[in-house]
This record gives structure tokens, C-alpha cells and sequence, in this order.
């Protein structure tokens, strides 16, 4: 197993909540899936919850080379498994550029705060170099 690349992302939550407000369904349809939509919920951490998805979301960017070869953020998807623990699910431009990567495995670390969400990525190729 070789790890691939190592994205790392910070973002200000009151800079976040300016640019997507949560009572602003556009913006947040150009970045969030309608099930990283409901995953945050509506509550008092719906915002830290979204910033540190978008954190993720950017730090696997990183990892895949920048937003190029026709890749949306919409096209990460930020999910968790039943005992919480972030996963990722690629599609369309972000799938086939870890595919030409050969990124088989993602491991994700997201936490927030008062201030700041920040989310850790790393890809993994199964094959040996």
C-alpha cells in the first residue's frame, strides 16, 4: 500500500456562514449532497457540521491534484458509518481521478470547535510501487 497524497483543510465558520448560510439553498446545493444536507441536520451545530464536510471535501481535492478534469464538489460526498466514523464516496470527475490515481482507500479525520472546522485526508493505492 502507498499513500498517494495528504490533504489538509482549515476553514472559519463565521467566514463559512457568510458564504453559505443555512437559510440559502443554492449555494449549499453547489457544494452539499441532499444527504450531507440531512446528515447536518438543522441544529445548533448544522453550520460546524457543513464546514468540516466542506473542510473534508477540500483537504480530498488536495489529495486528488486541485479542481480539474471536470471535478464538482458535489461529486465528494461526505458520509458517516453507523458508529460515526467519516467515510468518502466519489463520483463522476472526483471517481474517475482517484481511479486514475489508483486510490482505492480514503481515511478522513474531521473535527470542529467554536471557531474553525478542519478535516485530514489521505488516499491510498493498493498497488505497489
Amino acid at each position: 500500500m502507498t499513500i498517494v497524497g495528504i490533504g489538509l483543510d482549515l476553514i472559519d465558520l463565521k467566514r463559512f456562514a457568510c458564504l453559505y448560510p443555512l437559510d440559502d439553498p443554492d449555494p449549499l446545493a453547489r457544494c452539499f449532497t441532499s444527504n450531507e444536507m440531512s446528515v447536518a441536520g438543522d441544529g445548533e451545530d448544522a453550520t460546524a457540521r457543513l464546514a468540516a464536510r466542506f473542510a473534508a471535501k477540500e483537504a480530498i481535492i488536495k489529495v486528488l491534484g486541485g479542481l480539474k478534469d471536470g471535478i464538482a464538489l458535489t461529486d465528494i460526498e461526505i458520509d458517516s458509518t453507523n458508529d460515526g466514523a467519516p467515510t468518502v464516496h466519489l463520483y463522476g470527475g472526483a471517481l474517475a481521478r482517484a481511479s486514475g490515481l489508483s486510490i482505492t482507500v480514503w481515511h478522513l479525520s474531521l473535527t470542529h470547535g467554536d471557531t474553525s472546522a478542519a478535516a485530514v485526508a489521505i488516499g491510498i493505492s493498493a498497488s505497489r510501487e
